[in-house]
């Protein structure tokens, strides 16, 4: 494996100490001259693969104090006729304590980016610092010719396959997210991943995406959850497309958090070992889970116990109980849910996982999409976030219902547990249902004697 080429290696302002001292005088003398337009220096300007890097500060000494834009063009000829691709705007807003030591101001005025070039070549950089108040824009340094390499790319690996990074997002000054995209051609098979390296001035990462797509991929590497601090400097990135290997198993122990601040979602259901397998099937209460014979429900606990999910019988348990009774037997707790002596997901899990809440489930819907596809044969709906959170998912299988003696409709539907019962109704339970690629939502047409999966939630990743 080849690690991407670097264009230049800088300190953490991204600058050489060496260069940091000449632009500071630089600026300086430009100041002692009495220039009115921005001051300004442009710290590094250099071609890497795929990507043209810039970084600088700069300032209008008439609102010293306000971030100023900055405007980058390339052009794809020396004489700088034909310009290439759009302006790209940035905005100098990151802290720049050196500068403002210098220069006797206060605000943020650095700027330090990595922009997306697909194409590989020479190009002619110009940088600009935009004046606030209309005394005159300022180029940044004499126009800069710099070369860049091919984007990071993996060839034909027997599965007619090509990966190639297309965006990059840093954050300043020293940790944040970073965001990739790639595509896939071709059929994937079973159990790959995608194997991720970050290179860095400051210190290379692998991370390891798992239900990789063919088509359109996108990872989001968080490096300050994940990786404390790094200096996201010059970054480059290589993307390999392999078999898993030990360690490497399809379903995170820790839960995937699906939107900001949500909670962190199974990625089983209880009873299951992959995200496919359908798990056990509980009524409302309940806490030992059965699976269907073809002709009974039988025990999971004790491998011989079998119920009917019936209105008669065990699995009636809390059926016709009104909320007074549920909290007398000691069901649910103040907030109106199940405890923990009664929760599937604590009971098989452990105490730090617990059944979805009414709430939990509405946000679910709300911040995620729910795609009608199949995951090694079996259907169901993958589970998507949004933004941010795009590249996590969970997949939630259609494993149908338990009535009476039978499985009802498995592969067609699902009803999913929640921890909360209708108060003013004494017969039903909220679940989460779908059915097949038409509805997806809350339903409560289920009574609580009735067979349910359980896909747990816990408040944190361990």
């Amino acid at each position: 494996m080849n690690t991407p080429k670097k264009a230049f290696r800088s300190n953490a302002f991204g600058v050489s100490p060496a260069r940091l001292a000449l632009s500071l005088a630089l600026a300086l003398a430009a100041a002692t001259a009495g220039a009115s337009g921005p001051d300004q220096c442009l710290d590094t300007c250099g071609g890497g693969d795929g990507v043209i890097y810039v970084s600088g500060w700069a300032f209008d000494p008439d609102v010293s104090s306000q971030s100023i834009d900055v405007r980058v063009y390339f052009y794809s000829d020396s004489e700088c006729a034909v310009q290439y691709g759009n302006v790209h705007v940035l905005s100098a807003n990151l802290p720049r304590p050196d500068v403002n030591q210098a220069r006797g101001i206060s605000g943020d005025h650095g700027f330090d980016a990595a922009i997306p070039v697909p194409d590989a070549g020479t190009y002619w950089v110009k940088v600009f610092a935009i004046d606030a108040t209309g005394d005159g824009n300022q180029q940044m340094s004499p126009t800069t010719c710099v070369t860049v390499t091919a984007g990071t790319s993996i060839p034909d690996l027997g599965i007619t396959n090509t990966v190639k990074v297309t965006k990059f997002h840093q954050s300043y000054p020293y940790s944040g997210k970073a965001t990739i995209e790639y595509t896939i051609g071709g059929a994937l098979p079973s159990n790959t991943v995608a194997e991720i390296i970050l290179n860095t001035d400051d210190a290379s990462a692998t991370f390891i995406q798992k239900r990789i797509v063919t088509g359109a991929n996108t990872n989001v590497i968080d490096f300050a959850s994940s990786f404390g601090t790094m200096l996201l400097t010059n970054a480059s990135f290589v993307v390999t497309i392999r078999e898993a290997g030990e360690g490497e198993a399809e379903v995170n122990p820790d839960g995937v958090q699906l939107w900001e601040n949500g909670p962190y979602w199974a990625e089983c259901n209880v009873g299951a070992t992959k995200p496919e397998e359908y798990g056990c099937h509980f009524w409302w209460g309940d806490t030992v889970g059965y699976t269907n014979t073809g002709s009974a429900w039988i025990s999971v606990q004790d491998g011989t116990t079998s119920i009917s999910f019936s209105s008669s019988g065990t699995a009636a348990s809390t059926y016709l109980k009104d909320e007074a009774a549920l909290r007398s037997e000691g069901y649910i707790d103040s907030t109106g849910t199940l405890v923990a002596a009664h929760d599937a997901a604590t009971a098989h899990l452990g105490p730090s996982w617990r059944l979805p809440t009414e709430a939990e489930f509405i946000a679910l819907k709300n911040n995620c999409d729910a795609t009608w596809t199949t995951v090694n044969g079996v259907s169901g709906r993958l589970i998507t976030g949004r933004g941010e959170y795009a590249h996590r998912s969970i997949f939630l299988p259609a494993a149908g219902f338990g009535q009476g003696a039978n499985h009802g409709y498995p592969g067609d539907c699902g009803y999913y547990m929640s921890s909360t019962p209708l108060l003013d109704d004494s017969k039903y339970s909220w679940a989460l249902f779908f059915w097949g690629s038409g509805d997806f939502g809350m339903s409560y047409d289920g009574s609580r004697f009735g067979g349910r999966t359980v896909r747990p939630v816990r408040a944190s990743a361990q």
